[in-house]
């Protein structure tokens, strides 16, 4: 048996607007296309476990993790936390061979998330209480090797800091997180996550920011917890831009795979 619980986490990662033209994007220091095959916009690799442990405040007032000590999953006042590695952006612009970065540089777009906390739990359906969840992505230039060279590994975890050094590339809040599966126990469930952009660099707000009070970002995700495991094995996902919506008429939700349809901001 595993217990399964799906991150995004996210990232943060998704750009200026859908348009029906493929025009380039630069802001903070990576490059991306605002067209994306199927709408991705990024995939990244994170691990992610439940902790107690209070975060603390970086140079710019941002959350952060500070251990990666965990505690079962239903402890109470448990927080969902996790890091991870954005290992591509769209139109195949990879992390290894440094095609997202602006310039023939070495750089990596990392993030750490936490306080998401599960709030309900009925079949087939877990909401969090993202009142005090967040996510910030982190530009590195060059790349941390060891953070990169191990975002698929189980030990990932041992990055936490290494992953929150650079600069602040964008933070994100959660307006919703759901966790679709049948139960706490068995192999398969998927996490979907609307975020807006609350802060970062100028250029990425102003690329990211949708400016019309509804979400920003979507993160779909999945990572599996062994029957007695307190970390994730590893997991994957992607992030999409929530468009507009004149750009939804023509592009169809479909597009997207916004089932959910699209989320207004927090207040």
């Amino acid at each position: 048996m595993k217990y399964v619980t799906s991150f995004i986490g996210a990232a943060a990662l998704a750009v200026a607007s859908f348009n029906v033209s493929a025009a380039t994007v630069s802001a903070g220091g990576v490059v991306w296309d605002e067209v994306a095959n199927g709408g991705v916009l990024g995939n990244f690799n994170f691990q992610q476990w439940y902790s107690t442990t209070a975060y603390g405040v970086g140079s710019q007032g941002q959350q952060t993790i500070t251990s990666n000590s965990a505690v079962p999953i239903m402890t109470p006042n448990a927080y969902l936390t996790g890091i991870g590695v954005f290992t591509s952006l769209n139109d195949g612009r990879q992390q290894f061979a440094n095609q997202y970065c602006e310039g023939a540089v070495s750089c990596a777009l990392t993030f750490a998330f936490g306080g998401l906390k599960v709030a309900s739990l009925t079949p087939g359906e877990f909401i969090f209480d993202t009142s005090s969840a967040w996510l910030n992505v982190y530009f590195q230039s060059p790349a941390v090797a060891s953070v990169v060279n191990n975002s698929a590994n189980s030990n990932f975890r041992n990055q936490f800091a290494n992953v929150q050094t650079g600069t602040l590339w964008a933070s994100f809040s959660f307006d919703s997180a759901i966790l679709r599966a049948q139960s706490l126990s068995g192999s398969g469930g998927f996490f979907e996550a609307m975020l807006s952009v609350t802060g970062g660099l100028p250029d990425v707000v102003a690329a990211l920011d949708r400016q019309n009070g509804m979400s920003d970002i979507s993160i779909w995700s999945q990572a599996a917890f062994g029957s007695n495991g307190l970390y994730s094995s590893g997991g994957s996902g992607r992030v999409e831009l929530i468009p507009a919506p004149a750009s939804i008429a023509l592009l169809g939700l479909g597009l997207l795979g916004l089932a959910g349809g699209r989320r207004f901001k927090k207040a």
